[in-house]
Parts: C-alpha cells; sequence; structure tokens
C-alpha cells in the first residue's frame, strides 16, 4: 500500500514539475521573443546591408522571432510534449548555425571564414543554453549544450572542407609564429579555438544541467516537506510536528503501545441546535472545535478525528513517554475551562451554555495509518478505544463533566505526576456496554 502511495505522491510531483516546465517554457520564449524584436528593430535602422541582402538579414531575425512566438503558442496551448521541445532546441541551433555559415545569397561579398567563425557569434548560442535552463528540466538542458556542439562541429567541418580555407595543421611548421603569420590571412582557421569553444559549450552546459537538477530536487525535498507537515498538522500539537517532519521517523507502520485515549461530545447537542440555522450550528461547532483541539495540542495530544459535535484524541502518540496520563488529565481540565470562559461570553450575548462530556482511559492499542491509497488517516483502534468511547456515555449517567477509569489515574501515579488528582472524586464500578464486569472510575463535575 505504501508503495502504491508513494507511487501517486511522485505521479504529483511530476505533473507539478511538468506545469512549471511549462510556464518557464513560455516566460523563456517571451523573454527571447522580447529580444529578438528589439534586435531586429535595431537591425533595421542600423544595418550597412541594402537591397535584397538588407531585407534577407531581417528575414533571418524574423524567423527566429517566428520560431519564439511558436514555442510559445504551443506552450500556452498544452501542445508542446517533451519531444516538441527537444525538436525546438534543435531546429534553433541548425537555424543560426546556417546563418552564420551560408551567409546570404544575395551578397556578392560574403564573409570570409575567419569572421564567420569569430567567437563573438560563437556567444549568441548561449542564448538557446540558458533558454533551455527555463524548463526546469536537466535534460533538455544537456541536449541543448549537445546541439550546439553539433552545430558548431559542422560549420567548423563545412568550412575546413572548402578547398580555400587552411588550418594550422596545415602549416609546414606547427610554431606559435608560424600560427601567428597564418593568423592574418581571412581564409586561416585555427583548431585550437574549435576545440575550447567545444570544451566550454561541454563545461557550461553540464553545469547548467547539475544546477537545473539540484535545483528541481531542492524543491522536491521543500514540497515533501510541506506536505509532511500539512498532514502531520491535522492530528499532532506543532512541536510534535517539527519534530516527526525533521526525522526519518516513520508513523505509518502499524504498532501496539499503550495510550491514553480522550472522548469528548456535547451534551444536549440536538437540543441545542434544533432553531439554530445551518450556519449557526457551523459556527459553533467550529468555536468549539478550535478550544477543544488547542487544549489537546497545548497539551502534546493527537488529534485522532472530530466526531460531529465531539471528538477523539490520544496521548502517547506517536511516540510514547512518561507523561502522557498526565496530559491527558491536564487537557480534560484545560477544556472545561476553556468552555467555563466560553460559556460566560454566551451567557452575555444571551445564548445556552454549552455542556460537555470528557471520558479518559488507558491502555494498549494499535496505531497505524489506516484506510487505503486513496484516503488515509493515522488512527488507534482497540478495546481501549472502545472503553473510552462508553466511559464518556457514563457522564450522562453520572451527571458528571468528565470520567476517568482507574487505569489512567494509576497510570497517572506511576509517573509520579499526581497533580489534579484531587480534583477527582471515586464513583466506584460502573457498568459499561459490552463489558460482563464493571469499571472503576473517577469523576469530576465543577457544579
Amino acid at each position: 500500500m505504501s508503495e502504491k502511495i508513494q507511487s501517486r505522491l511522485q505521479e504529483r510531483s511530476e505533473a507539478a514539475f511538468a506545469e512549471e516546465e511549462r510556464r518557464g517554457t513560455m516566460l523563456a520564449a517571451k523573454v527571447r521573443t522580447a529580444a529578438l524584436c528589439l534586435v531586429l528593430f535595431w537591425q533595421a535602422i542600423d544595418s550597412p546591408e541594402t537591397g535584397l541582402t538588407y531585407y534577407f538579414n531581417l528575414l533571418e531575425i524574423f524567423v527566429f522571432v517566428i520560431l519564439g512566438g511558436l514555442q510559445y503558442f504551443a506552450a500556452r496551448k498544452h501542445y508542446i510534449g517533451r519531444r516538441l521541445q527537444y525538436v525546438f532546441v534543435s531546429v534553433d541551433c541548425i537555424l543560426l548555425a546556417l546563418v552564420f555559415t551560408l551567409g546570404s545569397p544575395f551578397d556578392d561579398d560574403p564573409l570570409p571564414p575567419a569572421i564567420a567563425m569569430d567567437t563573438a557569434r560563437f556567444l549568441y548560442f548561449f542564448l538557446f543554453l540558458m533558454q533551455a535552463s527555463f524548463s526546469f528540466r536537466p535534460s533538455l538542458v544537456v541536449w541543448s549544450g549537445l546541439s550546439i556542439i553539433l552545430a558548431r562541429l559542422g560549420m567548423w567541418l563545412w568550412f575546413l572542407s572548402q578547398p580555400s580555407v587552411f588550418s594550422n595543421l596545415d602549416l609546414e611548421e606547427q610554431t606559435i609564429e608560424a600560427w601567428f603569420d597564418a593568423g592574418s590571412d581571412l581564409n586561416f582557421l585555427f583548431l585550437g579555438y574549435a576545440a575550447a569553444e567545444l570544451l566550454v559549450v561541454l563545461i557550461v552546459s553540464a553545469g547548467l544541467a547539475i544546477v537545473v537538477a539540484r535545483s528541481r530536487r531542492l524543491v522536491q525535498n521543500l514540497l515533501s516537506t510541506e506536505r509532511k507537515r500539512a498532514s502531520l498538522a491535522r492530528y499532532f500539537s506543532p512541536n510534535v510536528v517539527s519534530q516527526l517532519s525533521n526525522s526519518n521517523a516513520q508513523i505509518a507502520a502499524a504498532r501496539q503501545q499503550e495510550v491514553a485515549v480522550l472522548f469528548a461530545d456535547i451534551m444536549g447537542f440536538t437540543k441545542l441546535c434544533e432553531n439554530a440555522s445551518a450556519e449557526e450550528v457551523i459556527d459553533l461547532l467550529r468555536e468549539y472545535h478550535d478550544r477543544l483541539g488547542k487544549a489537546v495540542f497545548d497539551n502534546q495530544g493527537t488529534l485522532d478525528k472530530y466526531i460531529g459535535d465531539g471528538l477523539m484524541a490520544t496521548f502517547g502518540t506517536p511516540d510514547p513517554s512518561p507523561n502522557d496520563p498526565k496530559n491527558a488529565l491536564n487537557c480534560a481540565f484545560e477544556m472545561i475551562d476553556a468552555l467555563n470562559g466560553w460559556n460566560e461570553e454566551r451567557f452575555l450575548s444571551g445564548v445556552e451554555p454549552i455542556r460537555v462530556g470528557i471520558g479518559l482511559h488507558w491502555g494498549p492499542v494499535v496505531a497505524g495509518d489506516i484506510g487505503n491509497e486513496r484516503r488515509l488517516e493515522y488512527g488507534v483502534i482497540g478495546d481501549t478505544v472502545n472503553i473510552a468511547s462508553r466511559i464518556e456515555h457514563l457522564t450522562r449517567d453520572l451527571d458528571a463533566q468528565l470520567v476517568v477509569s482507574d487505569e489512567l489515574v494509576n497510570a497517572i501515579r506511576k509517573s509520579g505526576c499526581v497533580a489534579n488528582l484531587d480534583r477527582l472524586a471515586l464513583a466506584g464500578y460502573q457498568e459499561i456496554r459490552g463489558r460482563g464486569s464493571g469499571i472503576k472510575v473517577w469523576v469530576y463535575s465543577a457544579t
């Protein structure tokens, strides 16, 4: 079951990243298109070319503007898939290589190889590498680097295949002086530059891919931690949430342990709400649950569930401590005190007071995640839970706000923390449904 849950969470994370990749692609395409529009405008007013060559050069830039617009449109309409993104990167690199290599067919005096292969022009390829990094996908960054390397390598091979072009390997003397002398010829290409360029692209693309992968992993870890904290915060007190989310503790695995179980329920809830509107009932429950839930968390308890006008809480989950019995009793008294303060406010507002019945029991339970892969909740099961629920029902018979089992009282005494025990009075053995013999209980009533 846990493997299925992890798989579903992984799918959701991948879907979230896919959406961020799409948004990143849109942003990169917008930035690229805006930048190229500026370049196109500047080229239009500042180009020294004339005639058909002038318009062809503008057309070359406009083609890249159109490609950027297509990428933005495809990402916005969810047409762009992972394969199409790789195609766009390859097309960009190939087209730029062709533009620098072939030049304008209308130019009677094309650029010589040494100028066409100038390093300043080569830097334009890094714009595609930057654009790929917006995708938040390391593989696309690596693919962009490889596409640049292949495109640039193709340019070098094309020019070296021309009959008038020669390189440092063609020189009779392989000396620095011979290289400098040959450098004055615009048909000379120094292969050392090619090696340096390709190495730089390889290093930069690998570095960017590592940075993107690291950022992606960081976001995944943050999402996982926040998801875990949000899930834990539904049940555990804030300090327990911090402890669990900052550790590798596993709370899903079922285990048996001794805990204190608390049930609380509003007495006469149906009569209290018979003339109230739906909104008033919900507002009442929210204020009631807020006060009782705070008492649970303030005493290191785990909020198991809300049950209509009641709730169930445990003390000793996920990890037991010697103070669990004491914390459970303290929580019960804090709930009563909180409701007494609330009732004073309700009295001033002219509405009926709230009276709660609380049952406490101590014993063994099985704790862990309960449910299936579609819905899981951390909870406890066992006879101790059933008895605690029935002890809570004794509050009506005994006209008490709090009924505590003798097992919990003894657990408090064993821990040495006997505070608040003097507020309880022994009520003897009481019969409860499902038990052949009675159970010894203690009671508290403020009235």
